[in-house]
């Protein structure tokens, strides 16, 4: 992972994502940028006084957030961004100046208590880059198990770039979870064959849950199993899709501690 894009509302859930990002890719050859996006006012209304320079508020709030991350990490190359753009276009035009290797932020921002935040959903559901997205409850622990959940279709191998990368890094083990009948499993002899040499070099493992709730069995496997990092492949469409516009996959991303690694379909 060279470029590393951390979104902030400078709330702590969004700090303890950059916390996230800088313990698990480090501070040697990564460039981590932080963005803020904020809203411009349309027009200036006499009769409404201006109290707040929006722009000014966005970028001091960025200066104090680099602060905390270099108290955190000592010496790091921080780029900063401020934006009125929406954020997933401001996260799009960012990724087509500079590819963006990965989009780490936080499931909630200051404010969306008991819900994911909306800009979360909308980046995990349309920005171009894979994301994760940590939950405000994560607490510090080594990678050590990662569940993978398969839908059972061909998998193009630069999709899962990204999660080889930080299996390599940390040494996990990758759990690959099918969830469905075995009798029906969709997937080929060369489907499991690809993906396994996909995984070579990588301890991994393969089990089939027969479970129609999907996010049930995923939630039963992280504690089940240890989890601390949840993999999905978001297809352009797909059955995936209404997972993560549901409420159930909410439930799932903001109750559990565990982050969630959204990659994205290529080739």
């Amino acid at each position: 992972m060279k470029n590393i894009l951390l979104p902030t509302d400078f709330s702590d859930t969004s700090m303890r994502a950059a916390i996230f990002a800088l313990d698990l890719f480090g501070t040697e050859g990564v460039q981590y940028t932080l963005l803020n996006t904020y809203l411009k006012p349309a027009y200036r209304n006499a009769l409404i006084p201006l109290t707040v320079d929006t722009e000014r508020s966005s970028r001091n709030g960025l200066r104090r957030m680099e602060r905390r991350c270099r108290q955190h990490a000592g010496t790091v190359y921080i780029a900063l961004r401020s934006s009125f753009e929406q954020l997933v276009q401001a996260v799009n035009d960012l990724d087509a100046a500079k590819p963006i290797d990965l989009v780490v932020m936080g499931t909630q921002g200051e404010g969306n208590y008991g819900r994911v935040g909306r800009n979360t959903s909308s980046v995990v559901t349309s920005a171009l880059p894979p994301v994760i997205a940590v939950p405000a409850q994560w607490e510090p622990a080594p990678i050590a198990h990662i569940l993978f959940a398969d839908d059972g279709q061909a998998i193009p191998r630069a999709s899962l770039d990204p999660l080889l990368a930080i299996a390599r890094r940390t040494g996990a083990h990758i759990t690959v979870l099918y969830v469905g009948s075995t009798a029906n499993d969709p997937r080929t002899k060369e489907q499991l064959r690809k993906l396994s040499s996909s995984f070579s070099g990588i301890p991994h493992s393969f089990t089939t849950v027969e479970d129609h709730a999907v996010t049930d069995a995923m939630e039963r496997a992280v504690v089940e199993k240890d989890i601390q990092l949840v993999a999905v492949l978001r297809r352009k469409r797909s059955f995936w899709e209404r997972i993560f516009q549901s409420s159930t996959s909410k439930r799932m991303a903001l109750h559990t501690t565990v982050p969630l690694l959204v990659l994205r379909e290529k080739g």
